[in-house]
């Protein structure tokens, strides 16, 4: 199922809802990069991916979550840089569902390289929030971030 042309804040606060629901048991960084405003200056391209399971009763449920952007002319030669330039941003949330994978895919655009990491830091804020209280004593300091999911449940490489 794919919407088109929903708001890069929509995407936001779907990704944000998911990670504070009360029903949210485990989270993992499966792809973060700790430079990637660096990353995103130099290429015009950045992203992420989480895995949150939610508790539904005596069910769990594993949601994965994809996000990438890319700036206008992104990998073109001569661009001085991507600070000023706008682009889109693609959000794939994968849910398990009778045994198959179920897509939902968001795009948004974003103005320019502050309003993309505006939202960036809003979904990264609440991971951290939500990660402290499933794992306390846990700093961001930490290269991987995983709380509430058992090694051998982790899809890491995908």
């Amino acid at each position: 199922m794919s919407r088109r042309g929903v708001t890069t804040k929509k995407i936001v606060d779907d990704i944000v809802k998911l990670i504070k629901s009360s029903e949210t048991t485990g989270l993992a960084t499966l792809r973060h990069y700790p430079m990637e405003r660096r990353i995103y200056q130099r290429f015009g391209t950045c992203g992420f991916s989480l895995e949150i399971v939610r508790s539904e009763g005596e069910r769990r449920k594993r949601i994965s979550v994809l996000v990438e952007a890319r700036a206008k002319n992104a990998g073109r030669s001569g661009v001085r840089g991507y600070e000023k330039v706008g682009g889109v941003v693609r959000c794939v949330i994968a849910e398990e569902a009778e045994g198959r994978l179920k897509y939902r895919v968001l795009r948004g655009g974003y103005r320019d390289m502050s309003e993309l990491f505006k939202s960036v830091e809003e979904v990264r804020s609440a991971f951290y929030e939500r990660y402290r209280t499933l794992k306390p004593g846990a700093t961001e300091r930490e290269i991987f971030h995983v709380a509430g999911i058992p090694e051998d449940e982790l899809h890491l490489g995908v």
